[in-house]
């Protein structure tokens, strides 16, 4: 008995004694920097050998956690007694936990005499939906705790994290977790922690909606010490289910699983984070490692990266998708099919790229707007930054096996340029095979591309190429011969491509000259090109044999004036087509060619050799060709060579005036045509070479 008074007297504890065998008392108040307990009362029954005891605690409170329990009651199993310490065993603690609600759950606690310090077990406490147990100790100084648990609700799990000031309102968070961990305070405030938790079912987002993640499962590993600055942390995550989006960084886990570690630092915060080394694995196709600030969002403010990103065999795919889709969104390289891998690295400054070194291997880059695509591309691009300027890093250059701009294709080729800020300079000349023939580049430079002093220089020739393919590529009927010229100095100022001259080629024997070139818009959805194409003295025997259109022998010349085409299709025009004036070839027209001509502007002369002796004929001679549409709104306004006079049909004009005899004129009666309906005509002409008439 004299034991027991002794180490309660030691306690200043007012002590009151029943007979030998009960032992009861009270303690105003026990505290230490960051937890109190108060209305402390006990009764002890020292009748058996293994003495028994019931301890009532009015209030525990826990300041880093900012949690209180009231009114807890602890049964102690048994009784240990030391000249070091004070031991309830086999406890039975019924415990009001906030948020919970009521619960009682086994463990035991020891008091340390000579220092003061608590310590205790807890044994399946309930917690966020789940059991928890807890192993731990409170000095005057400091708490350390150890827990784990299973099936915990993530969303009562960071209410207890903002308590303690490692978690922010501005995130959501719910799903279920396996977790194991530690933590400890000192003089009042969080000091340590570390969490390992295997996530179910997880979902997690910010108020602005740049950070959320969906149905996820996997696994968290955190370490983190406090200091005076802020969080000193590492950090493992995997996860291999559901989606994520942090932006700009979008990943479905299911196709390609996450892997990150890092370690790092934070402020107190956890507003500004700061990775001085991470490393990043999405699936087997992406792997990226480096140092990276990360600024996480407040309100809507959005996610702000800066760093470095070390590519090492990444699959290009995984990049686009992951990544540069988001950057591209709206723009010519916002919907593309994409393969191969990249290797080398990318300096982020604020979200937007500073600088690049990377090395390409068997790119595939194809456009699902069949604006353009490469394929088996190679290079090595070296881009100094926004602020740099050409020259200041070595050389680029890319390599493509194969490629097309909208419908022509480009063979085999190389470019080597330098890259600097917003500007593009090429370093040699470049021939780029397509059609049968090339188009040689002697000279490109490109400034302040992507803004809205976007400017571009060329210089370049053509040598000749397969006009069939070059037509057929827009969609026009298919002509054949060749076609080559020299492109005069082009200029790209304002999103928008001028010539600095008149483009000349040579085509059917002939003349072609395309001057007051202007394409607005070249690399969006609806380009919008205009000029005035000057056609002389095109030989009619090559052009009629190009279109299997029938003979027709002569000189023709032609003049289009207010070209307007969208989408390379013309909207507006002034088409005027004529024998030249000063052709003294032999003229001559097939019975084939006067049916089809005949099909475009009316029947007459298609009746007139159905029957009778001109259909004897297989030629005949002509005076004068002409035909002239004027295109607005979608419809042709319709006319010849001249006035026909009154006809059977009527008023009319002549697509071809005759001459000689047997003569036989084509008459056109039609004063207007859709525009659609002719280009169908005249496609099914140069298709079948039979005309319909209708």
């Amino acid at each position: 008995m004299h034991k027991w008074l002794l180490l309660i007297s030691t306690l200043g504890v007012s002590v009151a004694a029943q007979g030998a065998d009960l032992l009861s008392g009270r303690i105003g108040t026990i505290t230490g920097a960051d937890w109190s307990v108060a209305d402390f009362t006990f009764a002890f029954d020292l009748r058996d050998a293994a003495p028994l005891g019931e301890i009532r605690i009015g209030r525990i409170e826990i300041g880093a956690a900012d949690l209180a329990f009231a009114d807890s009651t602890v049964q102690c199993g048994s009784i240990e007694i030391s000249n070091a310490d004070f031991a309830c065993k086999n406890a039975r603690f019924d415990i009001d936990l906030p948020g919970v609600g009521r619960r009682a759950f086994s463990g035991a606690a020891i008091y340390q005499r000579t220092t003061g310090a608590v310590s205790f077990e807890l044994h399946r406490v309930p917690l966020a939906g789940g059991e928890v147990d807890v192993a731990g100790e409170a000095s005057e100084e400091t708490i350390a705790i150890v827990f784990s648990g299973s099936t915990l609700g993530l969303a009562e799990l960071a209410a207890i994290a903002g308590r303690l000031g490692i978690a922010s309102d501005d995130y959501s968070v719910s799903g279920k977790a396996d977790v194991s961990g530690s933590l400890s305070t000192r003089d009042g405030a969080l000091a340590e922690f570390a969490l390992d938790a295997v996530l179910a079912e997880t979902s997690i987002a910010n108020v602005a909606g740049t950070v959320v993640a969906e149905s996820t499962q996997g696994r968290l590993v955190l370490d983190t010490v406090k200091s005076a600055e802020g969080w000193q942390f590492t950090l493992d995550v995997s996860a291999n289910s559901g989606e994520a989006y942090i932006e700009p960084v979008y990943a479905n886990l299911i196709e390609t699983p996450v892997n990150v570690s890092a370690t790092g630092r934070s402020d107190l915060a956890f507003q500004t984070v700061d990775l001085s080394r991470y490393s990043l694995e999405l699936g087997s196709q992406f792997k990226a490692s480096g140092a990276l600030l990360v600024e996480l969002p407040q309100a809507e403010e959005a996610v702000s990266l800066t760093g470095s990103v070390q590519l090492a065999d990444a699959a290009f795919e995984t990049i686009y998708t992951s990544l540069l889709q988001v950057f591209a969104a709206g723009t010519l390289f916002g919907d593309m099919e994409t393969a191969g891998t990249v290797s080398g690295t990318i300096h982020i400054s604020d979200n937007s790229i500073a600088s690049v070194s990377l090395d390409l291997f068997e790119i595939i880059a194809d456009d699902r707007g069949k604006r353009f695509a490469f394929y088996d591309l190679d290079g090595s691009i070296h881009w100094p930054g926004p602020d740099g300027e050409a020259g200041d890093t070595e050389a680029s250059y890319l390599h493509w096996q194969g490629a097309r701009i909208y419908e022509i294709p480009l063979g085999e080729t190389r470019i080597d340029a330098l890259l600097g800020g917003d500007d593009f300079e090429l370093l040699e000349p470049v021939r780029i095979p397509t059609l049968d023939g090339a188009l040689k580049v002697n000279r490109l430079s490109i400034s302040n591309y992507g803004t809205d002093d976007a400017g571009a220089l060329l210089d370049a020739e053509l040598e000749p190429v397969q006009l069939g393919e070059l037509t057929s590529a827009f969609g026009w009927p298919a002509f054949s011969g060749t076609l080559s010229g020299r492109l005069p100095l082009l200029q790209y100022d304002g999103d928008t491509v001028t010539v600095g001259g008149t483009l000349a080629a040579r085509a059917f024997d002939g003349d072609i000259e395309f001057a007051n070139v202007r394409l607005e818009q070249p690399f969006g959805r609806v380009p919008r090109l205009y000029g005035d194409l000057r056609l002389r003295k095109l030989d009619l025997e090559q052009v009629t044999d190009t279109f299997s259109f029938g003979l027709i022998q002569g000189r023709l010349s032609g003049d289009v004036t207010g070209l307007e085409m969208m989408a390379w299709k013309p909207t507006a025009m002034d088409l005027h087509v004529y024998t030249s004036p000063d052709d003294r070839s032999r003229r001559r027209i097939s019975q084939r060619a006067v049916e089809n001509l005949a099909s475009v502007g009316g029947s007459g002369a298609a009746a007139a050799l159905s029957g009778g002796f001109m259909s004897f004929f297989d030629d005949f001679s002509y005076k004068r060709i002409g035909l002239r549409c004027i295109l607005a709104d979608g419809t042709c306004r319709m006319s010849g060579a001249g006035p026909a006079g009154d006809r059977e049909f009527g008023q009319g004009y002549y697509i071809v005036e005759g001459s000689g005899l047997p003569r036989i004129d084509v008459v056109g009666y039609r004063s207007e045509v859709s525009w659609s309906r002719l280009v169908r005509q005249l496609a099914q002409i140069m298709e079948s070479g039979t005309p319909t008439v209708n």
